[in-house]
Protein backbone atom coordinates (compact mmCIF):
# COMPACT_ATOMS: atom_id res chain seq x y z
CA UNK A 1 0.00 0.00 0.00
CA UNK A 2 2.94 2.34 0.60
CA UNK A 3 3.68 2.21 -3.14
CA UNK A 4 0.22 3.46 -4.12
CA UNK A 5 -0.71 7.09 -4.69
CA UNK A 6 -4.42 6.42 -4.04
CA UNK A 7 -6.77 4.36 -1.88
CA UNK A 8 -8.27 1.47 -3.86
CA UNK A 9 -12.00 0.89 -3.60
CA UNK A 10 -12.92 -2.34 -1.87
CA UNK A 11 -14.31 -4.02 -4.99
CA UNK A 12 -11.10 -3.25 -6.90
CA UNK A 13 -9.18 -5.60 -4.58
CA UNK A 14 -11.19 -8.68 -5.58
CA UNK A 15 -9.18 -9.53 -8.75
CA UNK A 16 -5.97 -9.14 -6.73
CA UNK A 17 -7.21 -11.68 -4.17
CA UNK A 18 -8.21 -14.04 -7.00
CA UNK A 19 -4.77 -13.71 -8.60
CA UNK A 20 -2.96 -14.42 -5.34
CA UNK A 21 -4.83 -17.73 -5.01
CA UNK A 22 -3.43 -18.96 -8.34
CA UNK A 23 0.04 -20.49 -8.67
CA UNK A 24 0.32 -18.83 -12.10
CA UNK A 25 -2.09 -15.87 -12.14
CA UNK A 26 -4.16 -15.80 -15.33
CA UNK A 27 -7.37 -13.82 -15.15
CA UNK A 28 -9.99 -12.27 -17.38
CA UNK A 29 -11.29 -9.00 -15.88
CA UNK A 30 -14.55 -8.13 -17.63
CA UNK A 31 -15.96 -5.18 -15.70
CA UNK A 32 -18.38 -2.64 -17.08
CA UNK A 33 -16.83 0.52 -18.54
CA UNK A 34 -15.69 2.97 -15.86
CA UNK A 35 -15.28 0.46 -13.03
CA UNK A 36 -11.49 0.60 -13.02
CA UNK A 37 -10.01 -2.38 -14.90
CA UNK A 38 -6.71 -0.53 -15.28
CA UNK A 39 -6.51 -0.04 -11.52
CA UNK A 40 -7.40 -3.67 -10.82
CA UNK A 41 -4.67 -4.93 -13.15
CA UNK A 42 -2.21 -2.39 -11.75
CA UNK A 43 -2.89 -3.59 -8.20
CA UNK A 44 -1.99 -7.16 -9.20
CA UNK A 45 1.18 -5.97 -10.91
CA UNK A 46 2.27 -3.72 -8.04
CA UNK A 47 1.67 -6.43 -5.42
CA UNK A 48 3.67 -9.05 -7.32
CA UNK A 49 6.49 -6.54 -7.88
CA UNK A 50 6.54 -5.70 -4.16
CA UNK A 51 6.74 -9.42 -3.37
CA UNK A 52 9.72 -9.81 -5.71
CA UNK A 53 7.77 -12.14 -8.01
CA UNK A 54 7.78 -9.81 -11.05
CA UNK A 55 10.87 -7.98 -12.24
CA UNK A 56 9.73 -7.25 -15.80
CA UNK A 57 6.37 -6.80 -17.52
CA UNK A 58 4.67 -5.69 -20.71
CA UNK A 59 1.27 -4.05 -21.08
CA UNK A 60 -0.16 -4.71 -24.55
CA UNK A 61 -2.86 -2.28 -25.65
CA UNK A 62 -4.25 -0.43 -28.67
CA UNK A 63 -1.99 2.46 -29.76
CA UNK A 64 -4.38 5.18 -28.54
CA UNK A 65 -4.11 3.83 -24.97
CA UNK A 66 -0.30 3.58 -24.73
CA UNK A 67 0.20 7.08 -23.33
CA UNK A 68 -2.67 6.65 -20.89
CA UNK A 69 -1.17 3.43 -19.53
CA UNK A 70 2.28 4.98 -19.13
CA UNK A 71 0.73 7.87 -17.22
CA UNK A 72 -1.45 5.68 -14.99
CA UNK A 73 1.40 3.37 -14.05
CA UNK A 74 3.55 6.36 -13.10
CA UNK A 75 0.96 8.46 -11.25
CA UNK A 76 -0.92 5.70 -9.43
CA UNK A 77 1.64 2.95 -8.92
CA UNK A 78 5.02 4.68 -9.06
CA UNK A 79 6.16 2.56 -12.03
CA UNK A 80 8.20 4.15 -14.84
CA UNK A 81 7.32 2.26 -18.02
CA UNK A 82 8.55 2.92 -21.55
CA UNK A 83 6.15 3.32 -24.49
CA UNK A 84 6.93 0.96 -27.39
CA UNK A 85 5.19 2.06 -30.60
CA UNK A 86 6.02 2.42 -34.26
CA UNK A 87 7.14 5.96 -33.42
CA UNK A 88 9.40 5.13 -30.47
CA UNK A 89 10.88 1.68 -31.15
CA UNK A 90 13.67 2.80 -33.52
CA UNK A 91 14.84 5.44 -31.05
CA UNK A 92 14.75 2.96 -28.15
CA UNK A 93 16.73 0.35 -30.10
CA UNK A 94 19.36 2.81 -31.30
CA UNK A 95 22.69 2.16 -29.61
CA UNK A 96 21.73 -1.15 -28.02
CA UNK A 97 24.33 -3.96 -28.27
CA UNK A 98 23.48 -6.50 -30.97
CA UNK A 99 22.83 -9.22 -28.39
CA UNK A 100 20.43 -7.08 -26.37
CA UNK A 101 16.73 -6.82 -27.18
CA UNK A 102 14.62 -3.77 -26.53
CA UNK A 103 12.68 -5.74 -23.91
CA UNK A 104 15.76 -6.80 -21.97
CA UNK A 105 17.07 -3.22 -22.03
CA UNK A 106 13.69 -1.84 -20.88
CA UNK A 107 12.03 -4.32 -18.47
CA UNK A 108 8.88 -2.18 -17.94
CA UNK A 109 7.08 -1.56 -21.25
CA UNK A 110 3.70 -0.49 -22.60
CA UNK A 111 3.49 -1.88 -26.12
CA UNK A 112 1.20 -0.97 -28.99
CA UNK A 113 -0.62 -4.08 -30.21
CA UNK A 114 -0.68 -2.68 -33.73
CA UNK A 115 3.11 -2.34 -33.68
CA UNK A 116 3.97 -5.71 -32.16
CA UNK A 117 1.40 -7.88 -34.00
CA UNK A 118 3.35 -7.89 -37.30
CA UNK A 119 4.81 -11.34 -37.92
CA UNK A 120 8.43 -10.14 -38.06
CA UNK A 121 8.07 -8.48 -34.64
CA UNK A 122 5.68 -10.99 -33.13
CA UNK A 123 8.17 -13.87 -33.17
CA UNK A 124 10.96 -11.80 -31.65
CA UNK A 125 8.64 -10.47 -28.97
CA UNK A 126 7.49 -13.99 -28.06
CA UNK A 127 11.13 -14.89 -27.35
CA UNK A 128 11.89 -11.73 -25.35
CA UNK A 129 8.50 -11.12 -23.70
CA UNK A 130 8.50 -10.83 -19.89
CA UNK A 131 6.64 -13.47 -17.91
CA UNK A 132 4.01 -10.98 -16.72
CA UNK A 133 1.68 -9.50 -19.35
CA UNK A 134 -1.41 -7.30 -19.15
CA UNK A 135 -3.58 -7.14 -22.29
CA UNK A 136 -6.03 -4.24 -22.49
CA UNK A 137 -9.07 -4.45 -24.77
CA UNK A 138 -8.32 -8.14 -25.21
CA UNK A 139 -11.59 -8.65 -27.13
CA UNK A 140 -9.81 -6.96 -30.06
CA UNK A 141 -7.51 -10.01 -30.18
CA UNK A 142 -10.17 -12.56 -31.14
CA UNK A 143 -12.11 -12.81 -34.39
CA UNK A 144 -11.60 -13.47 -38.08
CA UNK A 145 -10.58 -9.98 -39.24
CA UNK A 146 -6.93 -9.99 -40.39
CA UNK A 147 -5.77 -7.56 -37.70
CA UNK A 148 -7.55 -9.52 -35.01
CA UNK A 149 -6.12 -12.77 -36.36
CA UNK A 150 -2.58 -11.34 -36.08
CA UNK A 151 -3.26 -10.26 -32.49
CA UNK A 152 -4.76 -13.69 -31.75
CA UNK A 153 -1.61 -15.40 -33.02
CA UNK A 154 0.48 -13.06 -30.86
CA UNK A 155 -1.43 -13.84 -27.65
CA UNK A 156 -1.70 -17.54 -28.42
CA UNK A 157 2.07 -17.69 -28.72
CA UNK A 158 2.54 -15.89 -25.40
CA UNK A 159 -0.04 -18.10 -23.67
CA UNK A 160 1.81 -21.29 -24.65
CA UNK A 161 4.37 -20.58 -21.93
CA UNK A 162 2.65 -22.20 -18.91
CA UNK A 163 4.59 -19.99 -16.47
CA UNK A 164 3.60 -16.67 -18.05
CA UNK A 165 1.22 -14.64 -15.89
CA UNK A 166 -1.49 -12.98 -18.03
CA UNK A 167 -4.18 -10.48 -17.03
CA UNK A 168 -6.72 -9.81 -19.80
CA UNK A 169 -9.00 -6.78 -19.66
CA UNK A 170 -12.12 -6.58 -21.79
CA UNK A 171 -15.64 -5.27 -22.14
CA UNK A 172 -18.27 -7.60 -20.65
CA UNK A 173 -17.85 -10.68 -22.86
CA UNK A 174 -21.06 -12.44 -21.79
CA UNK A 175 -22.99 -9.76 -23.67
CA UNK A 176 -20.95 -10.24 -26.81
CA UNK A 177 -20.34 -13.26 -29.01
CA UNK A 178 -19.92 -16.48 -27.03
CA UNK A 179 -17.25 -17.52 -29.51
CA UNK A 180 -15.39 -14.33 -28.62
CA UNK A 181 -15.56 -15.42 -24.99
CA UNK A 182 -14.29 -18.87 -26.00
CA UNK A 183 -11.29 -17.25 -27.68
CA UNK A 184 -10.51 -15.05 -24.66
CA UNK A 185 -10.70 -17.95 -22.22
CA UNK A 186 -8.41 -20.03 -24.46
CA UNK A 187 -5.61 -17.58 -23.61
CA UNK A 188 -6.23 -18.17 -19.91
CA UNK A 189 -6.79 -21.93 -20.00
CA UNK A 190 -6.95 -23.75 -23.30
CA UNK A 191 -8.59 -26.76 -21.62
CA UNK A 192 -11.37 -24.81 -19.88
CA UNK A 193 -14.04 -25.56 -22.50
CA UNK A 194 -12.65 -28.30 -24.73
CA UNK A 195 -13.03 -27.77 -28.46
CA UNK A 196 -15.32 -25.27 -30.16
CA UNK A 197 -17.86 -27.94 -31.11
CA UNK A 198 -18.43 -29.10 -27.52
CA UNK A 199 -18.50 -25.49 -26.33
CA UNK A 200 -21.26 -24.66 -28.82
CA UNK A 201 -23.25 -27.73 -27.79
CA UNK A 202 -23.05 -26.86 -24.08
CA UNK A 203 -23.44 -23.09 -24.05
CA UNK A 204 -24.59 -21.65 -27.39
CA UNK A 205 -28.34 -21.84 -26.72
CA UNK A 206 -29.31 -18.39 -25.33
CA UNK A 207 -32.56 -19.72 -23.86
CA UNK A 208 -30.86 -22.45 -21.82
CA UNK A 209 -30.73 -21.01 -18.29
CA UNK A 210 -29.07 -24.12 -16.88
CA UNK A 211 -26.34 -23.91 -19.51
CA UNK A 212 -25.81 -20.21 -18.78
CA UNK A 213 -25.44 -20.90 -15.05
CA UNK A 214 -23.01 -23.72 -15.81
CA UNK A 215 -21.01 -21.32 -17.98
CA UNK A 216 -20.81 -18.74 -15.19
CA UNK A 217 -19.70 -21.43 -12.75
CA UNK A 218 -16.97 -22.61 -15.13
CA UNK A 219 -15.74 -19.02 -15.47
CA UNK A 220 -15.80 -18.20 -11.75
CA UNK A 221 -12.14 -19.09 -10.89
CA UNK A 222 -10.65 -17.26 -13.88
CA UNK A 223 -13.05 -14.43 -14.74
CA UNK A 224 -14.11 -11.46 -12.62
CA UNK A 225 -16.91 -9.14 -13.65
CA UNK A 226 -18.17 -6.09 -11.77
CA UNK A 227 -21.30 -4.32 -13.01
CA UNK A 228 -22.11 -0.63 -12.62
CA UNK A 229 -25.19 -1.37 -10.54
CA UNK A 230 -22.98 -3.18 -8.01
CA UNK A 231 -20.81 -0.13 -7.29
CA UNK A 232 -23.20 2.83 -7.24
CA UNK A 233 -22.15 3.46 -3.63
CA UNK A 234 -18.65 4.28 -4.95
CA UNK A 235 -19.32 5.85 -8.35
CA UNK A 236 -22.16 8.37 -8.81
CA UNK A 237 -23.13 7.54 -12.39
CA UNK A 238 -25.28 10.13 -14.15
CA UNK A 239 -28.83 8.89 -14.55
CA UNK A 240 -29.92 9.29 -18.15
CA UNK A 241 -33.55 10.30 -18.75
CA UNK A 242 -35.30 9.96 -22.10
CA UNK A 243 -36.03 13.23 -23.90
CA UNK A 244 -39.38 11.98 -25.22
Amino acid sequence: AAQLAFEPRTYQLVPLLMALRLSVPRLLIADDVGIGKTIEAGLILRELMDRGEVDAFSVLCPPHLVGQWVGELKSRFGIDAVAVTSGTAIRLERGLPLAQTLFSAYPYTVVSLDYIKAEKRREGFARACPDFVIVDEAHACVGTHQGRQQRFELLSGLARDPDRRMILLTATPLQNSLLELYGLVSFIDEHAFGDVKSFREQFANPGDKRGFEALKERLRPICHRTLRRQVTAYIPYTRRLPLV
